[in-house]
C-alpha cells in the first residue's frame, strides 16, 4: 500500500509540474518575443490572449478552423479576444468596421464564418461600405439597423483603437497572437497551426505562473 501511495504522489507531482516545466522550456527569440514595453490588457485579472487578424487575410481564414475550437476550450482564467486590423491596407478597413458593427448587434457569432467563406471561397469583394452593406443584407440582417451600427461612433472608434493596438503591439502580419500583452507567440519551428497553438498554451502557463507568484 505504501508503494502504491508513493507512486500516486509521484504521479501527481509530475502532472502538477508538467505545465511549469513546459513554460520553463520556452526560449525567447525562438518560441516567443518579449514585447517591451508590455501593453495593458482588457482584463488585468485574467490572462488575455489577443489575436490580430483580418477577414481579408487568407492565412486567417485557414487559422480560423483551428483557433475557434481551441479558444472555446480555454480555462476560465483565460480570455480570448480578437482584434481586426488592416495592416495599412485601406481596402481591409471596411471588414474591421463590419466586425465591430456585428459585435454590437450580437450577430457576430452567426455571421463570422460566413464572412470568411464569402471572401475566400465565393470570392466576394468586400472592399468598401457599399459592398459590405449589400453582403450583410443578403444574410438577412435589417439594413437600417446595420447602417446605424456600422456608422456609429462606437464602431469607428473601435477600428481606430484596433489600429493603434496593432502599432503598439508591433504587428507586422496576420494572424498574430500575443499572450497577456507581453508575449508575442512566434511560429518558428512549428509545422502547423496546431503546434503554434500548443506553444501559445505554454505561454499561457508561463503567464499564469507569473501571476501566481506576484
Amino acid at each position: 500500500m505504501r508503494h502504491r501511495l508513493f507512486g500516486l504522489f509521484a504521479w501527481l507531482m509530475l502532472a502538477c509540474g508538467s505545465s511549469a516545466w513546459a513554460a520553463d522550456a520556452l526560449v525567447e527569440g525562438r518560441d516567443y518575443q518579449l514585447l517591451s514595453p508590455a501593453q495593458p490588457t482588457s482584463n488585468p485579472a485574467k490572462i488575455v490572449v489577443t489575436e490580430f487578424f483580418s477577414y481579408q487575410c487568407p492565412h486567417c481564414f485557414v487559422f480560423y478552423a483551428d483557433v475557434t475550437p481551441w479558444a472555446a476550450k480555454l480555462p476560465k482564467d483565460v480570455v480570448f479576444e480578437r482584434v481586426p486590423v488592416s495592416l495599412g491596407r485601406a481596402a481591409w478597413q471596411p471588414v474591421s468596421q463590419l466586425f465591430y458593427a456585428l459585435q454590437a448587434m450580437d450577430k457576430l457569432d452567426s455571421l463570422d464564418h460566413a464572412i470568411f467563406n464569402a471572401i475566400h471561397v465565393q470570392n466576394v469583394k468586400l472592399f468598401d461600405d457599399q459592398s459590405v452593406a449589400a453582403f450583410v443584407a443578403q444574410q438577412g440582417v435589417n439594413p437600417a439597423d446595420f447602417a446605424a451600427a456600422y456608422n456609429s461612433f462606437s464602431a469607428k472608434s473601435s477600428v481606430l483603437r484596433a489600429e493603434q493596438m496593432m502599432k503598439a503591439y508591433r504587428v507586422q502580419g496576420t494572424p498574430a497572437l500575443v499572450v497577456d500583452g507581453k508575449y508575442v507567440v512566434l511560429n518558428e519551428g512549428t509545422k502547423n497551426y496546431a503546434e503554434w497553438l500548443a506553444r501559445t498554451d505554454q505561454l499561457i502557463a508561463k503567464a499564469r505562473a507569473e501571476k501566481t507568484h506576484k
